[in-house]
């Protein structure tokens, strides 16, 4: 695969490993309760950066995989993973029940933000590989 063709997986990469530092620093949801538990959000944090590192892991290894049918389904995988990473924070995991709270202020709204991002790269990244042929070895 040409090099200018590896920088579009890459872009999605990236911004699944700025959705990962992220949550866990800036945008991180709301933090320890006055007795040292964590509240429901944080596990919703933990899932969206664990989910993170597997789409980082996919469009990554895409970046680098030579067989086109394999890059295409690492893509694909990998761009539905970020649309159920959006649904995460407040619909798949139950947050906070104030909605004044940061889960719902900075965490949610920075988690949707960044993976329709990572989607639409996805998305992207998977067109170029559609349309991409494949070099028959002479």
């Amino acid at each position: 695969m040409p090099k200018q063709n590896r920088l579009m997986p890459l872009l999605p990469a990236a911004a699944s490993l700025l959705l990962i530092l992220g949550v866990m620093t800036v945008f991180s949801a709301c933090g320890p309760k006055a007795d040292g538990s964590w509240m429901h959000c944080h596990d919703c944090q933990n899932a969206v950066a664990a989910s993170a590192g597997g789409i980082l892991v996919c469009f990554s290894a895409a970046a680098f995989v030579k067989n086109r049918p394999l890059r295409i389904a690492l893509q694909a995988i990998a761009t539905a993973g970020s649309l159920v990473v959006f649904f995460i924070p407040g619909g798949i995991c139950p947050m906070c029940m104030l909605r004044t709270m940061r889960c719902y202020t900075v965490f949610q709204p920075f988690v949707r933000i960044m993976t329709v991002l990572i989607a639409a790269g996805g998305i992207g990244a998977l067109v170029g590989s559609w349309r991409q042929r494949e070099r028959i070895p002479a």
